[in-house]
């Protein structure tokens, strides 16, 4: 085979010599002899600072879609080109103050401090000047951590048993199985269609409870003590108030207590009378929180006075929503008396908290049951009421003033509430779960005037599924269980005796100390005095 003929390209001669061209490999598709458009400058790129277009005068590329070889490139710097500053003498101290870590007349001082440069105007820097109000503004803390007290102050001889993390807590996992239906007792009453329409323009007032709700303890449930004698296999006796505080332990922002009785083989989890359980907390989550002890004495607006109103207008809710029919809901109430009635409806139930390799070990909870609905099949309900009180008060969180918000942006509402109030609104989930109730019915009330805790309206009603709340609140029905047998195998391995669940206050921990048999019971016996002596 002949050899194929050389070929060499030929060389520019004459016009053509000094005439750049585009390099280009062999997988490029030639379709221009030419591009005289640069694509970082089509694109409008800027920097934050001074709304310059970044460019790269020394960029190389290859290919077709190389735009950098038409690109001039000084060899020298000009000497001859200079920046005039045509800003005034005003606004050149203003920067120099900036770059140098001062700040303008007026303006915060420290190093990088981000200033605004009159109204309108720009900033330069970073720092504390913007950042503070925004974290404000959003539920953020700068400095040092706000410190709580605790529900309970720890006296000398309390010896501390147990210290569990949180971060222990997260991964635990149970699943408790469907429960056991133990009886039901009270009366309930049926929910009124129309207070699901009601709204800002259409605001029902609030009436005062005719009727007493009571909370009364485990260890002084008669029903409790019963389904123990008659079932062996009940270790754990508690309430869902109880419950619920236990499974929402890793969300809590306020301290809270349990006792617990270590008696024979069995464990009784009661709330100690006029502690946290008893009231609803109110903006615990927000930013500050309602002041504990507010500067004036004579305000409204504290963290127990709203709590004691929150309590108020929840039962006076349940009251008024169920009003308008009675229902059995089963046998008589347990605690009605001479002394008052009642209006409570229970549900008792059974959870196995055992293990398929262990005994059985049942946990029985007294449950809530606040309505049903109507109809041929009724649904249990489970009402509970948010409130707001002040809108510029300490505490408020940042909240939408209901009156003129609340119609038209709910879902915000909603959102703050679950920031402001999340631990309040977990046990209110989990208390619904523990009840088995087919629906929640969160009610809005507010003050009719911000200046009177007596008076109230309910603007809007809000209808969940226990499940779906407790997603949306981000919780796990199997952690929660797991936190609670965590808790119970830890309290069934204990000596006999008198015990306390804490949650620190500004920790996130929980603490567990055995106490001496009398304690708390002083109390209790002084406050029954004086209920005899009024």
């Amino acid at each position: 085979m002949s050899e194929l003929p050389g070929f060499t390209l030929p060389t520019p001669t004459g016009i053509f010599r000094d005439i750049p061209y585009i390099p280009f490999s062999k997988g490029d598709k030639v379709a221009r002899v030419a591009n005289w458009i640069n694509p970082t400058e089509a694109r409008d790129t800027r920097d934050t600072r001074g709304g310059r277009r970044q460019r790269d005068q020394n960029q190389q590329a290859y290919g077709s879609n190389s735009a950098a070889a038409f690109a001039y490139a000084a060899d020298e710097d000009e000497e001859s080109f200079s920046l005039v500053d045509n800003r005034g003498t005003a606004m050149r101290k203003i920067a120099v103050r900036a770059v140098q870590g001062g700040g303008p007349r007026g303006g915060a001082r420290g190093g990088g401090a981000m200033q605004r440069l009159g109204r309108g105007g720009r900033f330069a820097g970073s720092g504390r000047g913007f950042a503070g109000g925004f974290r404000r503004r959003f539920g953020y803390r700068d400095g040092a951590a706000m410190q709580r007290s605790a529900s309970v102050a720890a006296e000398d001889d309390w010896q501390e048993v147990q210290e569990i993390q949180f971060n222990r807590m997260k991964d635990l996992r149970f699943d408790a199985g469907e429960p056991v239906e133990a009886g039901k007792f009270g009366t309930t009453g049926v929910w009124d269609p129309a207070l699901d329409r009601l709204s800002v323009r259409l605001e029902k007032p609030l009436t005062a409870a005719p009727a007493a709700r009571f909370n009364v303890s485990a260890s002084d449930d008669p029903v409790l003590a019963k389904i123990a004698e008659e079932n062996e296999q009940v270790k754990v006796l508690a309430t869902d108030t109880v419950v619920a505080a236990l499974m929402a332990a890793t969300v809590a922002n306020t301290a809270w207590d349990v006792v617990v009785n270590r008696v024979g083989d069995r464990v009784y989890l009661d709330k100690r009378d006029g502690g946290p359980m008893d009231f609803a907390s109110v903006n615990e989550g927000a930013s500050p929180p309602p002041p504990s002890e507010p500067k004036d004495a004579a305000s409204i607006n504290g963290a127990s006075l709203l709590a004691q109103e929150a309590r108020d207008v929840t039962r006076s809710l349940i009251s008024q929503v169920t009003a308008s029919k009675k229902v059995e809901f089963g046998e008589a109430n347990p605690f009605s008396s001479a002394e008052g009635a009642d209006a409570n409806a229970y549900r008792y139930r059974t959870f196995n908290l055992g293990t398929q390799d262990a005994a059985p070990c049942l946990m029985a909870v007294r449950t809530e049951v606040d309505g049903l609905t109507a109809g041929a099949v009724p649904k249990q309900l489970f009402v509970r009421a948010l409130t707001q009180h002040d809108v510029s008060a300490v505490g408020a969180g940042n909240a939408l003033d209901w009156r003129l918000r609340l119609d038209a942006q709910r879902g915000a509402i909603i959102a703050t509430e679950m920031m402001n109030n999340s631990s309040k609104l977990a046990r209110w989930a989990f208390q619904a779960m523990l009840a088995g109730a087919d629906q929640m019915k969160i009610g809005f009330v507010a003050r009719v005037s911000p200046r009177d805790r007596t008076k109230h309206g309910v603007l809007g009603v809000q209808t969940y599924r226990p499940e779906d709340f407790l997603g949306q609140l981000g919780l796990n029905e199997y952690n929660a269980w797991g936190i609670v047998k965590a808790l119970v195998d830890l309290c069934l391995q204990l000596e006999e005796g008198k015990y306390v669940i804490m949650r620190d206050p500004n920790n996130p921990l929980i603490r567990i100390y055995a106490v001496p048999e009398g304690t708390f019971e002083e109390g209790i016996e002084e406050a029954k005095d004086e209920d005899e002596n009024e």
